[in-house]
């Protein structure tokens, strides 16, 4: 079936900056594309709606959108829907894994540049205008030769590990299955290793899922063992670290350094010493952003669209 003929999906996007109507104007398939910024605009035009694009979720739109056909999360997250009243009127949920892939691994990648340039503090110095001299306890690390530990290899992982081989940095991927085979230079290692790994490296980065099973897997014991010089950076979520241990470590020298993108509680309170901390560069949960975000998401719901005309498994099913 071409995309001329099928009859045009009314879709509805709730997002207040993403801009959905120029890119599926420009789609030869025919839709009908009607975009809000907040929750509570979008109640009015549930009733003429097949297609749900969005991030947020209350059980009320399901009441009000009789038709609806789909709903296309922005984000990979989906903890915020809720599954079970989805199931219940067998509307299919779908994720934007992967779309963000790209933009969080160069985020992760830049976190790991800051740290080892010390970029935030010579971004401090110059709003000082301060003229940092040489000081033979506090050295700039080069990258090539390092060695990082990367927790995760899906779409964001696979493209940081990537970029770190590029840079000449040995890669170790943390991942519950292990491949037979090693790929592109790359290590593979099993999850009940790494503890002992983070103990060898010299940044472990977050880039996996949250799970009952992983949640707070940077804590106290890990953090113990891990030398110095090294820094974490987490681009994944907050609930794999043990925040408190993280800062201790932190503050008494136990680690050097951290980037962090995602916290426990968020946007992280204003009374977190995470703020305040010297050696720690915050950034607020906006790794995946980018100005191609929104097109990567779109190609995905393109894609479903056409899935869900023809009858044929959709991409990122959750529900």
């Amino acid at each position: 079936m071409t995309e001329h003929a099928v009859s045009p999906l009314r879709i509805l996007v709730i997002h207040p900056i993403f801009d959905f109507l120029s890119i599926t104007g420009g789609w030869t398939r025919p839709v009908r594309c009607h975009q809000v910024r907040k929750r509570a605009e979008a109640m009015a035009c549930l009733g003429d709606t097949d297609v749900l694009v969005t991030m947020v979720w209350q059980n009320d739109f399901l009441e009000k959108a009789p038709d609806l056909r789909l709903v296309q999360s922005i984000t990979s997250g989906v903890e915020q829907f809720d599954i079970q009243a989805l199931k219940s009127r067998g509307v299919p949920l779908c994720n934007a894994r992967g779309a963000n892939a790209v933009a969080v691994a160069e985020h992760a990648l830049a976190l790991i540049f800051s740290i080892a340039r010390f970029l935030p503090e010579a971004r401090d110095d110059q709003a000082r205008k301060f003229w940092r001299p040489l000081t033979a306890g506090r050295r700039r690390r080069e990258l090539a030769s390092s060695h990082v530990v990367i927790v995760g290899y899906g779409a964001i992982g696979a493209h940081l590990a990537g970029l770190c081989r590029a840079l000449g940095i040995r890669v170790t991927v943390v991942r519950r299955h292990v491949p037979e085979s090693h790929r592109d230079g790359i290590d593979f290692a099993e999850v009940d290793r790494f503890a002992s790994l983070a103990a060898l490296v010299d940044y472990v980065v977050l880039a996996c899922p949250l799970t009952e099973q992983n949640r707070g897997m940077l804590n106290a014991r890990v953090l113990a063992g891990m030398q110095p010089h090294a820094a974490v950076i987490n681009v994944a979520r907050g609930g794999l670290v043990v925040e408190e241990d993280l800062v201790s470590a932190l503050l008494s020298g136990q680690i050097a350094a951290a980037g962090l993108d995602t916290f426990a509680d968020e946007p992280l309170p204003e009374s977190s010493p995470l703020w305040s901390l010297p050696n720690v560069v915050v950034t607020p949960h906006q790794a995946g952003e980018s100005e191609l975000y929104e097109h990567r998401v779109a190609d995905i719901l393109r894609e479903n669209l056409t899935r869900l005309d023809e009858g044929r498994d959709l991409l990122n099913r959750i529900v």
